[in-house]
């Protein structure tokens, strides 16, 4: 009985870059609200700057996961397998002959 979906390793390392993205945000944003020292500045100005702070590098963050899901999908795209017409299974690229049903791939270009 398999526990885990039957995933291709690209999407895999999708969901594994998002969580780790997610973890990031998650704790940029946690970290931000502490700020025990402001330096001489009054406690709204000291507030203020650490909001602007932490909207600056959430931002960050959020840029680069945006950049990192689109250069990931785009691979995920690229190195998509190809599935066997009769039966549906996957095949890997330069396999001739399908191991699920006996398809012969080489006949079927040749027709």
């Amino acid at each position: 009985m398999k526990i885990r979906p039957h995933w291709r390793k690209m999407t895999w390392v999708v969901l594994l870059f998002n969580a780790i993205m997610l973890v990031w945000l998650i704790a940029g944003l946690a970290t931000a609200t502490h700020n025990p020292t402001c330096n001489g500045l009054n406690q709204s100005t000291c507030q203020a700057a650490t909001d602007v702070g932490a909207s600056i590098g959430a931002g960050l963050i959020i840029g680069l996961w945006v950049a990192g899901d689109v250069i990931l999908g785009i691979l995920w795209l690229v190195t998509r397998g190809r599935s066997c017409p009769v039966c549906g299974k996957g095949v890997r690229r330069g396999v001739t002959v399908c191991k699920s049903c006996g398809h012969d791939f080489r006949g079927a270009v040749a027709a």
